[in-house]
């Protein structure tokens, strides 16, 4: 783990406080326009923060005039340069830059939320026209609705957004900024060769940034500490060695300062346009009206959004039986608490049942494992047995904990540790997915409406 923060802490704070007394420019950017990957070639902050300023623009003419047909928007080119920040006379720079985002194309909803590889691609910008006074755009009709009627959208501040220097800043300050609200308060973890597309685009084969300490310490640790001196998060880097000696995984831990956070009425009213969100999102799996109700009252956002990925990912799973009903298994999911990611509650008065019947399947669950792991063990060459008791009994520190040669002297007490071990060697921890597919199909809970 590697934290990244200024020397003068007190600097960054007060030049922040002074750009936060700014009303905020909020973009309710879709989450799948937020994990685009731009292909083709490389996205400047300038052409990210036109493209976010134009779907704003976009958005707010579609709010106030819902159901109308447009195929081209306009904006102020004055207003346009003001949202991104561009205070050069040269206009022709700007048409340049607005023009070559023809070139570029993108892989939309790159994390795979909808369980595909690729959900589309297409031109970042198909039409971009000038005059002297206005901007006029439009988008891919096939990704249309997406953009302008997301149904899950992260809350994006323009005016923080433009105060970074560095490309790779505004690319993984968007990405990072997802996160704000998970419980966890960890990213997703990826490959670094898929974090380097994230914050800096794709590379060829002679580029240098095929070596991740350079990658590091060229794009990454200065768009983290700009983060971290001139944003509302704190942002702090995880490394994944894999048990090998090169990094192969990063995360991101995303904290929100406390001096920025929403205030109280304003963070009501988020909360109710995103509820609003989610009760559609949960129509679409076929929840009803009533039990909508009953998810959004009784659990928090967090709640909800870790039970809608944990039953998302189990739907697009077709390598196991197709679930008959998606809406049904969210909520055993939000009742039992399975998605890893959601917050525990302190238990209520009269509410040990229910904890009781959660260690009760866990405690079935790791009998299954023992039994099966026991099965395997019996099933193994002779070779492969006896290589996995010196691998046990190399790793115990007593004498009383080893594994006898001879199969007559192996007792219950010694075996079934080394059962749990066997198991997790070639199994790894339980996940949260596997314990309720086991209660599931054992019978220990019921899915049915």
């Amino acid at each position: 783990m590697m934290s990244m923060s200024r020397d003068d802490p007190n600097n960054a704070q007060m030049a922040l406080a002074l750009l936060f007394e700014q009303k905020p420019e909020i973009l309710k950017k879709p989450v799948q326009a937020v994990h685009m990957a731009i292909t083709g070639g490389i996205q400047s902050k300038t052409q990210r923060l036109a493209f976010n300023a134009m779907l704003k623009h976009a958005l707010e003419e579609h709010a106030r005039n819902p159901g109308e047909k447009v195929d081209t928007y306009s904006i102020s080119r004055v207003e346009l340069m003001r949202t991104i920040n561009y205070t050069s006379p040269n206009r022709k720079h700007l048409k340049d830059t607005l023009t070559a985002m023809q070139k570029l194309t993108v892989q939309w909803d790159y994390l795979q939320q909808d369980g595909d590889s690729i959900w589309g691609s297409c031109v970042l910008l198909p039409y971009v026209g000038f005059d002297r006074d206005k901007i006029y755009y439009s988008y891919s009709p096939q990704i249309k609705p997406m953009l302008l009627e997301p149904k899950i959208y992260a809350r994006l501040d323009l005016r923080i957004q433009r105060a970074f220097r560095l490309d790779a800043s505004a690319a993984l300050y968007e990405w990072v900024n997802r996160f704000r609200t998970n419980p966890s308060k960890l990213t997703n973890a990826m490959r670094w060769e898929e974090w380097r597309w994230v914050v800096y685009g794709e590379v060829n084969e002679k580029s240098v940034l095929n070596e991740y300490k350079i990658f590091k310490r060229e794009k990454l640790k200065p768009a983290i500490l700009e983060i971290n001196e001139k944003s509302d998060l704190t942002v702090t880097l995880h490394e994944n060695r894999d048990g090998g000696r090169s990094v192969k995984y990063l995360q991101f831990t995303v904290e929100e300062k406390n001096i920025f956070k929403l205030e109280q009425d304003g963070e009501k009213d988020a909360n109710k346009d995103v509820k609003g969100e989610w009760d559609k999102q949960l129509e679409t799996l076929g929840v009803s009206p009533r039990e909508r109700k009953k998810i959004l009252d009784a659990y928090t956002l967090e709640e909800i959004e870790a039970g809608w990925r944990f039953t998302t990912e189990r739907v697009n799973d077709k390598s196991r039986p197709a679930i008959k009903s998606p809406g049904a298994y969210l909520k055993r999911a939000l009742e039992g608490k399975y998605a890893p990611e959601a917050p525990v509650k302190k238990a209520a008065t009269g509410g040990g049942g229910e904890i009781e019947a959660m260690k009760d399947i866990q405690a079935r669950f790791t009998k299954k494992r023992h039994d099966d792991a026991a099965a395997m063990f019996v099933e193994m060459p002779d070779e492969d047995r006896e290589g996995a008791i010196a691998e046990y009994n190399a790793l115990q520190e007593v004498s009383g904990a080893l594994v006898p040669s001879a199969a007559a002297k192996r007792s219950a007490r010694v075996m079934v540790p080394f059962y749990a071990w066997l198991a997790k060697k070639y199994w790894g921890e339980p996940t949260a997915q596997e314990i309720f597919e086991f209660a599931v199909t054992s019978g220990a809970i019921s899915i049915n409406r």
